[in-house]
């Protein structure tokens, strides 16, 4: 029988939002300390919550999982795929240099969305609401498989907007929540220009890894508490 969806959630969404002048600014500098084993990062100096750094979502990746990105076979072009998986490995870097224990596969194209566990499929379409040029929805089944399909608008061609675009959605993977408030070319989780020029950041910048890597650590430090806990320390 089938596992029955008890879960379904629009984890987070990238609106169109028309700003009148773009900020070109680039955040500098890497992350400090290491989240993998929850030491707690240093956060640089340029992060401004909600101006130039994102808050967190409630959910992220467990550490530890090997997460596999497919891309819908005929759904996008050999430029468009190559544009989305690069965005992969730049957060797969990231993750590699903060010690989340996160990895993302690019696993190629398949036929159909997957349904494995710890899987996310890309594919074209019209978000629920259409003035959207992304969408990340997250699916929890019964048996307690989680994977998510990010849903790239077809109105998205420019191979730099998609790139811009799938760091953006992959980032609501990660813990980290929209900031349309903050500074273009600050942070991925900031909104695009117009929906073919994206926000001017095509990879992870410092506040984000910063904000991904104290999620991380923070979840670390509280499973070790609890371990502590229960063996009477």
């Amino acid at each position: 029988m089938k596992p029955f969806l008890y879960t379904l959630v629009i984890a987070a969404c990238l609106s169109l939002m028309l700003w009148a002048q773009p900020t070109t600014t680039t955040a500098k500098g890497v992350v400090a300390g290491a989240s993998g084993n929850g030491s707690v990062p240093l956060m640089p100096e340029q992060c401004r919550p909600g101006k130039t750094s994102p808050e967190t979502l409630g959910w992220r990746w467990k550490p530890g999982t090997v997460v596999k990105v497919y891309f819908l076979k005929d759904n996008f072009t050999e430029a468009e795929t190559d544009a989305l998986a690069h965005a992969v490995k730049n957060w797969n870097d990231a993750l590699r240099e903060i010690n989340s224990r996160v990895f993302l596969v690019d696993s190629g194209t398949r036929e159909e969305v997957a349904t494995s566990n710890a899987s996310i499929t890309v594919l074209r379409g019209i978000p629920r609401v259409k003035k959207r040029v992304g969408e990340t929805r997250f699916y929890s089944m019964s048996n307690g498989v989680i994977r998510l399909v990010i849903t790239i608008n077809p109105i998205v061609t420019d191979l730099n907007a998609l790139t811009s675009l799938m760091t953006h959605e992959l980032g609501h993977s990660l813990g980290l929540a929209d900031c349309y408030k903050c500074r273009r070319g600050t942070t991925a989780m900031a909104a695009f220009k117009s929906h073919n020029q994206g926000n001017d950041v095509h990879s992870p910048s410092a506040c984000d890894k910063y904000v991904v890597a104290l999620g991380y650590a923070n979840e670390t430090n509280t499973q070790a508490r609890v371990e502590q806990i229960q063996q009477g320390h």
